[in-house]
């Protein structure tokens, strides 16, 4: 890390108001009170952020996070990490300087109360959580979450304006986790409903138009996170996790692993035609992320994923039971068969492309050290996965770092030009960092560090929204 230090202050700041820590007596449940899982229970505002090094002046917009962050009480018996109020995230960079910081609830019916705001109008439940990625859809900024909620949209300042269905055209909710096209300018997405028998495979516009191209058949009802696309095909898992209410009956997450279920993955064309759609047996495990897919030159389909052996099993409340794995699948399409090959055993997860690079053949992939160790330390890593080669940045003891995200430099022509922004917990402050690694220098000292007020509980996902987006 570079030795000059800087501060950034514009105008005299607002008083902060910082969230403490809610006390520790929900220690049945580790995502109630355990270090950077527990909640943070206000709203942060700050403009005088202490940053180390230099931030890379062509890096003009914000770095948005949302996760949950439950506000008013919760039985720890029952509550379950997924669904807790969203909490959004934002650092403002322009010109070299960070401009400010800001958290801010997703309006939920729960968070409005409890904050005293107005609720927020529009279409759907009020009270379902939104608390899991945000995406530009129409040129707006929306909190997503999948199961059923409508997006919440945005303003600049992260602030929940009503809930949407993009201008009418979104059949229910939508999903906590679209792919974007750069061929095409579309996003995809697969939604699932718990009262609904069926997957439904959207495809919304750039100007933010959803169309509902297929429902695909799934009567046990699977928890379904990503989606991966191709040239030609849509990406689609169905795996041993599934809804069963009464296995754990008041549960407020009733998805579990399912041993009698067997794991599949589909292609179905990008028209939606079922009838040409093409199923392909994997071993019992369960993906949450896919990190790209392509059609190679033969004629087969690479899906690389982030593969755990199980989830929700023996421990309804814990997303983990077994180290994740980045594994390739290729689908052959002529033998209807599928092989599996380990590209890093790291406990990588919450992987991260070059988004030019989506539904292309491409070279290298971000993630994070998954913390389902609850968090003791967490460095990131650059996978090449064409040569196996990875690369390990550790943030140094008592640092863990959230999902890295890849910006591309202005001009860039390599994969890798660019830069990873990662959100770090610093246990030493109880508090979070920004940091901007060269992604050409993985290993190298940070460009920039930008300390922030308060802790960003580890949360989900986010992004990068320049603002000429």
């Amino acid at each position: 890390m570079s030795n000059s230090t800087f501060n950034t202050a514009f105008e005299s700041p607002p008083q902060r108001r910082i969230a403490k820590s809610p006390p520790a007596k929900d220690w049945e449940n580790p995502y109630l009170n355990s270090g950077n899982f527990a909640p943070m229970v206000s709203e942060t505002t700050a403009i005088d952020l202490r940053t180390h090094g230099n931030i890379p002046t062509d890096l003009d917009g914000r770095l948005v996070r949302i996760g949950p962050s439950p506000i008013g009480p919760r039985d720890p018996v029952l509550y379950h990490w997924f669904t807790g109020t969203g909490l959004v995230h934002g650092l403002r960079l322009r010109a070299g300087r960070a401009e400010w910081y800001r958290s801010r609830f997703t309006l939920s019916a729960d968070a409005a109360e409890a904050l005293g705001k107005p609720p927020i109008s529009g279409p759907g439940e009020p009270q379902l959580p939104v608390n899991t990625s945000v995406a530009v859809v129409g040129g707006r900024l929306h909190a997503i979450v999948e199961a059923g909620a409508n997006p919440i949209e945005l303003d600049y300042n992260l602030e929940s304006v009503a809930r949407s269905d993009f201008g009418g055209t979104l059949e229910g909710g939508f999903t906590a986790h679209p792919k974007w096209d750069p061929a095409t300018g579309e996003m995809v997405a697969i939604g699932y409903d718990p009262s609904r028998p069926t997957l439904r495979y959207v495809v919304v516009s750039a100007a933010g138009r959803a169309e509902t191209r297929a429902d695909i058949p799934t009567p046990h009802r699977p928890m379904v996170h990503d989606v991966g696309l191709t040239q030609n095909f849509i990406v689609v898992l169905d795996l041993p996790v599934t809804l069963q209410p009464q296995r754990h009956p008041g549960h407020v997450f009733p998805y579990f692993w399912n041993s009698e279920k067997t794991g599949r993955v589909g292609l179905l064309p990008r028209d939606g035609d079922l009838s040409r759609m093409v199923w392909f047996e994997v071993p019992p495990c369960f993906v949450f992320h896919i990190v790209n897919s392509y059609e190679t030159e033969g004629g087969e389909v690479v899906v690389d994923v982030v593969r755990h052996p199980r989830s929700f099993d023996i421990h309804p409340h814990w997303p983990e039971e077994g180290a994740p794995m980045l594994v390739r699948w290729t689908l052959n399409l002529t033998r209807g068969q599928v092989s599996e090959r380990v590209l890093d055993d790291h406990r990588g997860e919450f992987p991260r492309i070059n988004d030019d690079f989506s539904a292309r053949n491409y070279r290298y992939a971000y993630t994070a050290h998954w913390w389902g160790d609850r968090g003791s330390s967490g460095p990131v890593y650059k996978h090449d996965v064409r040569n196996g080669r990875t690369e390990v940045h550790d943030f140094g003891p008592g640092r863990a770092s959230s999902e890295p995200v890849f910006i591309a430099r202005r001009g860039a022509t390599d994969e890798d030009d660019g830069y990873i922004m990662s959100c770090v917990y610093n246990a030493a402050r109880d508090a979070s960092e920004v940091t901007i690694l060269s992604a050409q220098d993985f290993t190298g000292s940070p460009l920039a560090v930008i300390e922030l007020p308060v802790r960003v509980p580890f949360g989900f996902h986010g992004g990068w929204f320049p603002d000429e987006q």
